[in-house]
């Protein structure tokens, strides 16, 4: 799953205008936010992934989200349930999550609240989509185990996605 399906999955399916609905924003505003912010929540599965510590809680989390009803993106928003977004948020982006709404801010024009929700709305939506390819792709793999897939999904966001996103950020 690389970055440029994501941000087409995201963009592309109803989502945005349920997200610029639920939260009063225009769509070009949420478009961007969504835009800065999807990598860097990607970023921060990426870094569930390869630390030790947090590996199997995060994988749990996966497994327990692919059983969420997201095939209907713009359904799925509407149903998402924020708080354990925000929860979702926290695991993966911890002490940063201001900084990443606060770039986020000044590329889309939103609120920092806002820009908070959004990523809140997304995270869920995120967790159960790549758990649900994960476990999809770890049954089409013999001899392959769910840890090996993730972590392959998650190698192809790399560095220079986010780097590109930053910079873009920080005009």
């Amino acid at each position: 799953m690389d970055m440029e399906t994501i941000m087409k999955m995201m963009l592309n399916s109803g989502a945005l205008e349920q997200v610029s609905g639920m939260l009063n924003v225009d769509e070009k505003g949420a478009e961007s936010a969504i835009e800065s912010v999807l990598p860097m929540l990607l970023k921060g599965m990426q870094g569930q992934m390869k630390n030790q510590d947090t590996q199997f809680g995060f994988l749990q989390a996966l497994l327990d989200h692919s059983k969420d009803d997201t095939d209907d993106l713009k359904k799925a928003v509407k149903n998402v349930d924020m708080n354990d977004g925000a929860k979702i948020v926290n695991h993966l982006l911890g002490a940063e999550q201001e900084e990443v709404a606060a770039a986020a801010k000044k590329k889309s024009g939103l609120d920092t609240k806002t820009i908070l929700k959004i990523m809140a709305i997304l995270a869920p939506i995120l967790m159960s989509k790549m758990g649900k390819t994960a476990k999809t792709e770890t049954a089409k793999s013999e001899g392959s185990n769910i840890f090996n897939v993730v972590g392959g999904l998650l190698d192809g966001v790399d560095a220079k996605d986010v780097v590109n996103i930053l910079g873009l950020l920080m005009k």
